[in-house]
């Protein structure tokens, strides 16, 4: 006989979930623009210049929702199954290559790369546990797979849409928010095959310092135009699709963790 879950001590809902997410959202985007230096600055320069209050503050609303919930299993805090690890191989891959070109361009100062580290893991673990963890248990509290899956992708996508603010930038942002969506999905489906939210953090994480890296690299040039649409065509629209393959057929749907009613 399998041993059976710890019920909750708090459910979760889809109410709540949403509401979780107007403050994590109150605690990153408005705490983020109270304390920038200028009106309007460049993502990367907010991620390279100290350890990023807002994330900090996130994280600690998270921490507390993880434990008046109770369930680690439900938001993925768990570890994963040793051979699940093979099933990153799309995102490192494009980590790798990323990593490979700021090594080309040149890395920033060791100072500013630390800061780059230190925050793109705080983003990396605030985001997975708002939006992969806590929204997604609470969007399978009410909907099913599927529209819970498309659900938390396209609000992960949104919340990135509020990068305007910050930038000034809305085209920008509108592109940054569909890539968003589209590879979100796919960590969503990594997070759920692997039943935990550590490997996808990872990759998260590694992702998004290769990228702020190479945007503060010594010889990162400009950018030539249209190379916008990259994000979501070379890097968001197959990971939407390994995600798809992920979660094909009903083998996979049934051996799904997070799903077991057990």
């Amino acid at each position: 006989m399998t041993a059976r879950a710890a019920a909750p001590r708090w459910r979760l809902g889809l109410g709540s979930a949403l509401l979780v997410l107007a403050a994590w959202l109150g605690l990153t985007v408005g705490t983020g623009l109270l304390l920038a230096r200028a009106p309007q600055q460049a993502l990367a320069d907010t991620v390279s210049g100290g350890v990023g209050l807002p994330w900090v503050l996130a994280l600690l609303l998270l921490a507390g929702v993880a434990r008046a919930h109770g369930d680690r299993r439900a938001l993925g805090l768990q570890a994963p199954a040793v051979h699940s690890w093979r099933l990153l191989w799309l995102p490192l891959a494009y980590a790798c290559a990323m990593l490979a070109l700021d090594a080309a361009n040149g890395w920033p100062a060791p100072r500013v790369l630390l800061f780059v580290a230190i925050n793109t893991v705080l983003v990396g673990l605030s985001e997975e546990l708002m939006f992969r963890g806590v929204l997604y248990a609470g969007c399978r509290a009410r909907l099913a797979l599927w529209p819970a899956m498309l659900l938390t992708s396209a609000l992960f996508g949104a919340a990135h849409a509020l990068n305007v603010l910050a930038t000034g930038q809305l085209e920008a942002a509108l592109l940054q928010s569909a890539c968003a969506f589209l590879q979100g999905f796919g960590y969503l489906a990594i997070r759920l095959r692997t039943g935990s939210l550590w490997p996808v953090t990872l990759v998260h994480a590694l992702w998004d310092f290769s990228l702020v890296a190479g945007l503060l690299a010594p010889r990162a040039g400009e950018a030539p135009a249209g190379a916008v649409l990259l994000g979501p065509l070379l890097v968001g629209l197959p990971m939407f699709l390994y995600g798809l393959f992920l979660m094909r057929g009903q083998a996979a749907l049934t051996s799904l963790s997070l799903e077991s009613k057990s």
